[in-house]
């Protein structure tokens, strides 16, 4: 097989004017394609979004939490997100949804929109156990978007109110 391969790349160099037809249809043939998948994303999307909706009919939130929970941890953050945010339409464990849909923006660069998430989060429940994590990500969402005061006034409340852990001292790094 490669033998025939190789004969019919020898022909093909031997007849310059034959390859350049070929190229030239090769390209035209993949633009035509590359345009017509183009036009055909939109449709997908749709379809995508549809699929995942009709998959979580039927899902418990109990189970659907867990689900996003792995998905979050396994850093599958599309597949997380739609999860946490069909949790928060159905308005379960606001907080803690909240907290993950937060932490999947600031893991993606979306400083603006984590720190909005965080502070549903942390209105919805002043004393959850990843307050210190939740503070520390504001300041550092705070010092990305160049609010840089506002960030060591968050850096400050993770050093005072949690000292000691893991939080505080990567807070104490900003603040020298």
């Amino acid at each position: 097989m490669i033998n025939q391969l190789s004969q019919r790349v020898a022909a093909l160099e031997s007849r310059p004017q034959s390859v350049a037809v070929v190229q030239k249809s090769a390209v035209s043939k993949e633009s035509t394609s590359a345009s017509v998948s183009t036009q055909q994303i939109p449709k997908e999307k749709s379809k995508i979004k549809e699929k995942s909706k009709k998959s979580f009919s039927g899902v418990p939130s109990k189970g659907l939490f867990k689900n996003s929970v792995l998905n979050f941890t396994k850093k599958r953050y599309t597949k997380a997100g739609e999860g946490f945010k069909e949790l928060l339409k159905r308005g379960y464990k606001k907080a803690s949804v909240s907290y993950y849909l937060g932490e999947i923006a600031y893991k993606r660069g979306r400083y603006k929109e984590a720190i909005s998430k965080y502070q549903q989060s942390a209105t919805a429940n002043e004393n959850a156990n990843y307050m210190d994590r939740l503070l520390l990500h504001t300041a550092s969402s705070l010092k990305k978007i160049g609010k840089g005061t506002e960030a060591k006034v968050f850096f400050k409340a993770v050093v005072d109110g949690y000292p000691g852990s893991k939080s505080a001292k990567e807070a104490k790094r900003y603040l020298k």
